[in-house]
């Protein structure tokens, strides 16, 4: 003899609280979701400018570096005249 389960009362889904709790956060997730994706859609990126703000040198090296002035090879700057 197995021992039998105690019955209980069983809900439909949509009768307890809990369900209805989580499909609203989700569904204000997805809303809150694409309301910000529409901001940042209607929005234009701005450049913010720093009064007396000093440039920092970059820690990458330029794909190309400057010519040097004591760089008188003729190679990329056409003939010498």
């Amino acid at each position: 003899m197995s021992p039998s389960a105690p019955d209980s009362p069983s809900m439909p889904w949509y009768r307890v609280p809990e369900v209805w709790l989580i499909l609203f956060l989700l569904g204000a997730t997805v809303i809150g979701s694409f309301a910000l994706l529409a901001e940042a859609i209607d929005t234009p990126d701005t450049h913010i400018v720093v009064p007396d703000d000093v440039p920092r040198p970059s820690r990458i090296p330029p794909i190309n570096p400057a010519a040097t002035d004591t760089d008188n090879t003729a190679g990329d700057h056409g003939p010498a005249s």
